[in-house]
Protein backbone atom coordinates (compact mmCIF):
# COMPACT_ATOMS: atom_id res chain seq x y z
CA UNK A 1 0.00 0.00 0.00
CA UNK A 2 2.87 1.94 0.75
CA UNK A 3 4.27 1.58 -2.54
CA UNK A 4 1.32 2.33 -4.48
CA UNK A 5 0.75 5.73 -2.59
CA UNK A 6 4.64 6.61 -3.61
CA UNK A 7 3.78 5.76 -7.20
CA UNK A 8 0.77 7.91 -7.70
CA UNK A 9 2.97 10.48 -5.62
CA UNK A 10 5.80 10.13 -8.37
CA UNK A 11 2.69 10.31 -11.19
CA UNK A 12 1.70 13.75 -9.78
CA UNK A 13 4.93 14.92 -9.24
CA UNK A 14 6.02 14.12 -13.23
CA UNK A 15 2.92 15.42 -14.78
CA UNK A 16 2.86 18.62 -12.39
CA UNK A 17 7.09 19.08 -13.42
CA UNK A 18 6.07 21.48 -15.94
CA UNK A 19 5.13 23.94 -13.83
CA UNK A 20 8.05 23.11 -11.51
CA UNK A 21 10.85 23.82 -13.66
CA UNK A 22 8.93 26.61 -16.66
CA UNK A 23 11.46 28.31 -19.12
CA UNK A 24 12.23 32.29 -17.34
CA UNK A 25 12.60 35.09 -19.50
CA UNK A 26 15.39 36.51 -17.89
CA UNK A 27 15.56 40.09 -19.64
CA UNK A 28 14.32 41.99 -22.71
CA UNK A 29 16.74 43.83 -25.05
CA UNK A 30 15.44 46.34 -27.13
CA UNK A 31 17.77 47.93 -30.10
CA UNK A 32 18.00 49.74 -33.86
CA UNK A 33 20.00 50.99 -36.95
CA UNK A 34 18.56 53.11 -39.09
CA UNK A 35 15.96 50.66 -40.73
CA UNK A 36 15.45 47.79 -38.50
CA UNK A 37 14.41 48.05 -34.77
CA UNK A 38 15.55 45.12 -32.55
CA UNK A 39 14.01 43.26 -29.32
CA UNK A 40 15.87 40.45 -27.63
CA UNK A 41 14.19 38.20 -25.56
CA UNK A 42 17.07 36.39 -23.13
CA UNK A 43 15.68 33.24 -21.85
CA UNK A 44 17.34 30.49 -19.35
CA UNK A 45 17.18 27.50 -21.85
CA UNK A 46 16.28 26.68 -25.00
CA UNK A 47 12.61 26.56 -25.86
CA UNK A 48 10.22 25.94 -28.61
CA UNK A 49 7.45 28.21 -29.48
CA UNK A 50 4.83 28.88 -32.26
CA UNK A 51 3.64 32.59 -33.00
CA UNK A 52 1.51 34.91 -34.54
CA UNK A 53 2.10 38.69 -36.36
CA UNK A 54 -0.63 40.91 -36.35
CA UNK A 55 -0.33 45.05 -37.46
CA UNK A 56 0.42 46.19 -33.34
CA UNK A 57 1.22 43.16 -31.24
CA UNK A 58 3.26 39.49 -31.15
CA UNK A 59 2.03 36.75 -29.82
CA UNK A 60 4.57 34.01 -29.15
CA UNK A 61 3.17 30.50 -27.93
CA UNK A 62 5.25 28.08 -26.13
CA UNK A 63 5.27 25.03 -25.89
CA UNK A 64 5.37 24.92 -21.79
CA UNK A 65 4.70 27.19 -18.96
CA UNK A 66 7.29 30.32 -18.98
CA UNK A 67 7.60 33.59 -15.85
CA UNK A 68 9.14 36.33 -16.88
CA UNK A 69 11.94 37.60 -13.98
CA UNK A 70 11.68 41.07 -14.28
CA UNK A 71 8.37 43.75 -15.40
CA UNK A 72 8.93 45.72 -18.84
CA UNK A 73 10.32 49.12 -18.20
CA UNK A 74 8.77 52.09 -20.36
CA UNK A 75 10.79 51.99 -23.46
CA UNK A 76 10.53 53.31 -27.03
CA UNK A 77 9.10 50.16 -28.55
CA UNK A 78 6.11 48.62 -26.25
CA UNK A 79 3.35 49.93 -24.44
CA UNK A 80 2.89 46.13 -22.69
CA UNK A 81 4.08 42.89 -22.02
CA UNK A 82 1.10 40.38 -21.05
CA UNK A 83 1.66 36.48 -20.01
CA UNK A 84 -1.84 34.83 -20.51
CA UNK A 85 -3.35 32.54 -17.41
CA UNK A 86 -2.02 29.25 -18.86
CA UNK A 87 1.59 31.09 -18.81
CA UNK A 88 2.19 30.02 -22.59
CA UNK A 89 1.63 32.27 -24.80
CA UNK A 90 3.47 36.13 -24.69
CA UNK A 91 1.67 38.72 -26.13
CA UNK A 92 3.98 42.05 -26.88
CA UNK A 93 1.53 45.07 -27.30
CA UNK A 94 3.91 47.59 -29.51
CA UNK A 95 2.97 51.30 -29.97
CA UNK A 96 3.12 51.23 -34.07
CA UNK A 97 2.17 49.38 -36.43
CA UNK A 98 5.07 46.98 -37.14
CA UNK A 99 6.31 46.25 -40.98
CA UNK A 100 8.02 42.73 -42.04
CA UNK A 101 8.50 41.34 -38.47
CA UNK A 102 11.33 38.68 -38.69
CA UNK A 103 11.18 36.28 -35.48
CA UNK A 104 14.17 33.56 -35.22
CA UNK A 105 15.68 31.57 -32.06
CA UNK A 106 19.11 31.44 -31.15
CA UNK A 107 19.92 27.91 -28.95
CA UNK A 108 21.85 28.70 -26.02
CA UNK A 109 24.95 26.39 -26.81
CA UNK A 110 27.66 28.00 -25.05
CA UNK A 111 26.11 31.37 -24.44
CA UNK A 112 24.81 32.16 -21.21
CA UNK A 113 21.09 32.75 -22.38
CA UNK A 114 19.19 31.31 -25.46
CA UNK A 115 17.45 34.30 -27.60
CA UNK A 116 14.30 34.80 -29.15
CA UNK A 117 14.98 37.80 -31.48
CA UNK A 118 12.34 40.17 -33.60
CA UNK A 119 13.65 42.26 -36.01
CA UNK A 120 11.02 44.68 -38.16
CA UNK A 121 11.38 47.37 -39.69
CA UNK A 122 10.60 50.69 -38.72
CA UNK A 123 8.06 53.32 -40.64
CA UNK A 124 9.72 54.86 -43.10
CA UNK A 125 7.78 57.86 -43.69
CA UNK A 126 8.02 58.96 -47.08
CA UNK A 127 8.80 62.86 -47.05
CA UNK A 128 5.55 65.20 -48.17
CA UNK A 129 6.68 67.07 -51.53
CA UNK A 130 5.46 71.03 -51.68
CA UNK A 131 5.76 72.53 -54.62
CA UNK A 132 6.16 76.56 -54.18
CA UNK A 133 5.44 78.69 -56.81
CA UNK A 134 7.25 81.68 -57.31
CA UNK A 135 4.88 83.92 -59.61
CA UNK A 136 5.97 85.46 -62.85
CA UNK A 137 9.55 85.57 -63.87
CA UNK A 138 11.49 86.44 -66.51
CA UNK A 139 10.09 89.16 -69.27
CA UNK A 140 6.80 88.74 -66.93
CA UNK A 141 7.28 91.53 -64.31
CA UNK A 142 3.74 90.55 -62.79
CA UNK A 143 2.87 93.52 -61.02
CA UNK A 144 4.72 97.22 -60.82
CA UNK A 145 4.54 98.41 -56.67
CA UNK A 146 4.71 102.48 -56.22
CA UNK A 147 8.04 102.15 -55.35
CA UNK A 148 8.92 100.51 -58.47
CA UNK A 149 8.93 96.79 -56.82
CA UNK A 150 8.77 94.24 -59.16
CA UNK A 151 6.39 91.32 -58.39
CA UNK A 152 8.37 88.61 -59.58
CA UNK A 153 11.56 89.69 -57.67
CA UNK A 154 9.39 89.51 -54.24
CA UNK A 155 7.83 86.06 -55.16
CA UNK A 156 11.33 84.69 -55.50
CA UNK A 157 12.50 86.15 -52.55
CA UNK A 158 9.36 84.87 -50.00
CA UNK A 159 9.86 81.17 -52.18
CA UNK A 160 13.81 81.14 -51.82
CA UNK A 161 13.29 81.80 -47.94
CA UNK A 162 9.96 79.41 -47.73
CA UNK A 163 11.63 76.83 -49.05
CA UNK A 164 14.86 76.75 -46.69
CA UNK A 165 12.04 77.07 -43.58
CA UNK A 166 10.05 74.25 -45.15
CA UNK A 167 13.13 71.53 -45.11
CA UNK A 168 14.82 72.83 -42.38
CA UNK A 169 11.85 71.30 -41.02
CA UNK A 170 12.87 67.71 -41.82
CA UNK A 171 9.59 66.18 -42.79
CA UNK A 172 9.54 67.37 -46.10
CA UNK A 173 10.88 68.07 -49.74
CA UNK A 174 10.93 71.23 -51.62
CA UNK A 175 10.58 72.32 -54.92
CA UNK A 176 10.71 75.37 -56.41
CA UNK A 177 9.06 75.62 -60.24
CA UNK A 178 11.90 78.55 -60.34
CA UNK A 179 14.57 79.40 -58.69
CA UNK A 180 15.74 82.11 -61.15
CA UNK A 181 14.58 85.22 -62.47
CA UNK A 182 13.29 82.82 -65.88
CA UNK A 183 9.56 82.88 -67.62
CA UNK A 184 7.44 79.65 -67.23
CA UNK A 185 4.33 79.24 -68.95
CA UNK A 186 1.16 78.41 -66.33
CA UNK A 187 0.89 75.30 -67.78
CA UNK A 188 4.83 74.25 -66.93
CA UNK A 189 4.34 75.02 -63.43
CA UNK A 190 1.46 73.02 -62.89
CA UNK A 191 3.79 70.58 -64.94
CA UNK A 192 6.05 70.48 -62.39
CA UNK A 193 4.14 69.83 -59.40
CA UNK A 194 2.64 66.69 -61.38
CA UNK A 195 6.16 65.50 -62.07
CA UNK A 196 7.09 66.06 -58.85
CA UNK A 197 4.34 64.16 -57.23
CA UNK A 198 3.43 67.06 -55.31
CA UNK A 199 1.16 66.79 -52.45
CA UNK A 200 0.40 70.54 -52.38
CA UNK A 201 0.91 73.97 -54.36
CA UNK A 202 1.06 77.02 -53.06
CA UNK A 203 1.66 79.90 -55.67
CA UNK A 204 3.21 83.26 -54.27
CA UNK A 205 2.45 87.04 -55.33
CA UNK A 206 1.93 90.75 -54.80
CA UNK A 207 -2.03 91.89 -55.71
CA UNK A 208 -2.12 95.14 -57.42
CA UNK A 209 -5.56 97.04 -56.88
CA UNK A 210 -6.58 100.61 -58.38
CA UNK A 211 -7.90 101.64 -54.99
CA UNK A 212 -4.59 102.50 -53.05
CA UNK A 213 -6.01 101.84 -49.96
CA UNK A 214 -6.82 98.51 -50.47
CA UNK A 215 -4.01 96.21 -49.04
CA UNK A 216 -3.98 93.02 -46.84
CA UNK A 217 -3.94 88.90 -47.18
CA UNK A 218 -5.89 87.26 -49.35
CA UNK A 219 -6.03 83.37 -50.54
CA UNK A 220 -7.41 81.60 -53.62
CA UNK A 221 -8.76 78.10 -54.57
CA UNK A 222 -10.06 76.88 -57.62
CA UNK A 223 -13.52 77.28 -58.53
CA UNK A 224 -15.99 77.29 -61.07
CA UNK A 225 -16.94 81.09 -60.44
CA UNK A 226 -15.19 83.63 -59.74
CA UNK A 227 -16.34 85.06 -55.79
CA UNK A 228 -16.78 88.53 -57.07
CA UNK A 229 -15.46 90.95 -60.04
CA UNK A 230 -12.31 91.62 -57.92
CA UNK A 231 -11.20 87.75 -58.48
CA UNK A 232 -12.48 87.60 -61.63
CA UNK A 233 -10.65 90.14 -63.17
CA UNK A 234 -7.58 89.12 -60.75
CA UNK A 235 -7.67 85.42 -62.26
CA UNK A 236 -7.91 86.98 -65.80
CA UNK A 237 -4.51 88.97 -65.74
CA UNK A 238 -2.72 86.37 -64.18
CA UNK A 239 -3.83 84.03 -66.57
CA UNK A 240 -3.01 85.88 -69.65
CA UNK A 241 0.99 86.03 -68.50
CA UNK A 242 0.96 82.99 -71.09
CA UNK A 243 0.33 85.36 -74.27
CA UNK A 244 4.31 86.51 -73.43
CA UNK A 245 4.65 82.95 -74.32
CA UNK A 246 3.00 83.66 -78.05
CA UNK A 247 0.25 81.22 -76.97
CA UNK A 248 -3.51 82.47 -76.44
CA UNK A 249 -5.35 80.42 -73.88
CA UNK A 250 -8.71 82.83 -74.37
CA UNK A 251 -10.52 79.72 -75.88
CA UNK A 252 -8.99 77.11 -73.72
CA UNK A 253 -9.48 79.07 -70.48
CA UNK A 254 -13.60 79.47 -71.86
CA UNK A 255 -13.63 76.10 -72.12
CA UNK A 256 -12.28 74.76 -68.73
CA UNK A 257 -14.39 77.36 -66.91
CA UNK A 258 -17.64 75.43 -68.87
CA UNK A 259 -16.29 72.03 -67.35
CA UNK A 260 -13.92 73.22 -64.35
CA UNK A 261 -16.42 71.50 -61.78
CA UNK A 262 -16.31 68.00 -63.59
CA UNK A 263 -12.69 67.71 -64.01
CA UNK A 264 -11.32 69.02 -60.60
CA UNK A 265 -12.11 66.58 -58.24
CA UNK A 266 -14.06 67.43 -55.42
CA UNK A 267 -12.08 66.21 -52.61
CA UNK A 268 -9.09 68.11 -53.97
CA UNK A 269 -11.34 71.47 -53.42
CA UNK A 270 -12.24 70.22 -50.17
CA UNK A 271 -8.38 70.02 -49.49
CA UNK A 272 -7.13 72.80 -50.80
CA UNK A 273 -9.85 74.91 -48.67
CA UNK A 274 -8.49 72.68 -45.52
CA UNK A 275 -5.16 74.20 -46.22
CA UNK A 276 -6.71 77.85 -46.66
CA UNK A 277 -8.08 77.64 -42.76
CA UNK A 278 -5.15 76.60 -41.35
CA UNK A 279 -3.60 79.21 -43.40
CA UNK A 280 -5.86 81.72 -42.48
CA UNK A 281 -5.53 80.46 -38.68
CA UNK A 282 -1.79 81.85 -38.53
CA UNK A 283 -1.77 84.57 -40.93
CA UNK A 284 -4.46 86.69 -38.43
CA UNK A 285 -2.59 86.58 -35.35
CA UNK A 286 -0.11 88.58 -36.88
CA UNK A 287 -1.10 89.40 -40.38
CA UNK A 288 -3.33 92.19 -42.00
CA UNK A 289 -6.25 90.02 -43.90
CA UNK A 290 -8.13 91.19 -46.50
CA UNK A 291 -11.99 90.61 -45.97
CA UNK A 292 -13.47 87.76 -47.09
CA UNK A 293 -9.86 86.12 -47.19
CA UNK A 294 -11.04 83.03 -48.84
CA UNK A 295 -11.71 83.88 -52.56
CA UNK A 296 -12.10 81.77 -55.26
CA UNK A 297 -11.15 82.40 -58.85
CA UNK A 298 -10.34 80.16 -62.43
CA UNK A 299 -6.47 80.88 -61.50
CA UNK A 300 -4.33 78.28 -64.48
CA UNK A 301 -1.96 77.50 -61.81
CA UNK A 302 -4.48 76.09 -59.56
CA UNK A 303 -6.17 73.58 -61.99
CA UNK A 304 -4.33 70.60 -60.87
CA UNK A 305 -6.93 67.92 -60.52
CA UNK A 306 -5.26 65.94 -58.02
CA UNK A 307 -3.02 68.63 -56.10
CA UNK A 308 -4.46 70.77 -53.32
CA UNK A 309 -3.62 74.27 -54.44
CA UNK A 310 -3.51 77.75 -52.85
CA UNK A 311 -2.63 80.69 -54.79
CA UNK A 312 -1.41 83.12 -52.06
CA UNK A 313 -1.41 87.39 -52.66
CA UNK A 314 0.90 88.49 -49.69
CA UNK A 315 -0.07 91.84 -49.89
CA UNK A 316 -0.43 95.09 -52.70
CA UNK A 317 1.83 96.66 -54.32
CA UNK A 318 -0.22 99.02 -55.12
CA UNK A 319 -0.79 100.38 -51.20
CA UNK A 320 1.91 102.32 -50.02
CA UNK A 321 2.23 100.55 -46.43
CA UNK A 322 2.33 96.84 -47.99
CA UNK A 323 4.45 97.96 -50.60
CA UNK A 324 7.17 98.89 -47.96
CA UNK A 325 6.37 95.48 -46.34
CA UNK A 326 6.65 93.08 -49.27
CA UNK A 327 10.36 94.19 -49.48
CA UNK A 328 10.87 94.28 -46.22
CA UNK A 329 13.18 90.50 -44.85
CA UNK A 330 11.31 90.93 -41.47
CA UNK A 331 8.01 90.07 -42.90
CA UNK A 332 9.09 88.15 -45.32
CA UNK A 333 10.74 85.73 -42.60
CA UNK A 334 6.91 86.19 -40.57
CA UNK A 335 5.04 85.05 -43.58
CA UNK A 336 7.23 81.99 -44.28
CA UNK A 337 7.25 81.29 -40.53
CA UNK A 338 3.01 81.51 -40.83
CA UNK A 339 2.97 79.23 -43.92
CA UNK A 340 5.35 76.74 -42.36
CA UNK A 341 3.00 76.12 -39.57
CA UNK A 342 0.36 76.17 -41.48
CA UNK A 343 1.66 73.09 -43.51
CA UNK A 344 2.63 71.13 -40.61
CA UNK A 345 -0.96 71.50 -38.66
CA UNK A 346 -2.63 70.61 -42.14
CA UNK A 347 -0.44 67.33 -42.23
CA UNK A 348 -1.10 66.67 -39.05
CA UNK A 349 -4.62 67.05 -39.44
CA UNK A 350 -5.04 64.83 -42.81
CA UNK A 351 -2.77 61.88 -40.60
CA UNK A 352 -5.26 62.00 -37.38
CA UNK A 353 -8.24 61.91 -39.61
CA UNK A 354 -6.85 59.63 -42.46
CA UNK A 355 -8.71 56.15 -42.13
Amino acid sequence: MKVSIKFVLYIIFLLSSNELISSEIVNFRFGSNSDIKRIVLDINEDVTFSNKKFKKKIEIRFDKNVSIKNALKNNEYLNSIELDESKTTLTLNFKNVIHNPNIYFLKKKNNKYSRIVIDYLRKIEKKKVIVIDPGHGGKDSGAVGVRKQLEKHITLAVGRLLKKKIESNGKFDVILTRNRDIFLKLRERTKIAKQSNADIFISLHADYNRNKRTRGISLYTLSEKASDKEAAALARRENKSDFLGNVDLSDETSEVTNILIDLTKRETLNQSSHLVNFLIKEFKNDMNLLQRTHRFAGFAVLKSLDIPSVLIEMGYLSNKHDSKLLTDKSYHNKISDDILNAIVKYFNWIEKNSI
